[in-house]
């Protein structure tokens, strides 16, 4: 006998994935001590629609760096870039606003 509940859906497949590689490097010279943290586009490893570079290039690499919710928690690494906190237009309903958040990529 058929029953519904033996049905599984497949999971939707993802239309886009941006991963980046977050590399920290702390050094001290004659100037003085400096602190960076990289973040490197993985084009091979990224499809679809690249919301993150997208952004840096329309609002700016400071604007985009204060988006990422968690970037300071983050150790050196592979991450997929997360769209969160979205608001969205009460009238519209448009989103209107949102941050990024960093996970743990795993192939």
């Amino acid at each position: 006998m058929f029953n519904f509940a033996d049905i599984r859906v497949a999971d939707k497949p993802k239309e886009n994935q941006s991963v980046v590689r977050l590399k920290t490097n702390v050094w001290c010279d004659s100037k003085g001590l400096h602190f960076r943290k990289d973040l490197q586009f993985l084009k091979r490893l990224s499809f679809g629609y690249q919301i993150i570079e997208e952004d840096c290039s329309n609002i700016g690499a400071l604007d985009t760096y204060q988006q990422i919710i968690n970037i300071d928690e983050c150790v050196d690494g592979v991450y997929e870039v997360v769209v969160c906190n979205k608001s969205h237009d009460y009238e519209s309903g448009h989103v209107d606003g949102y941050d990024y958040k960093l996970i743990k990529f795993e192939r």
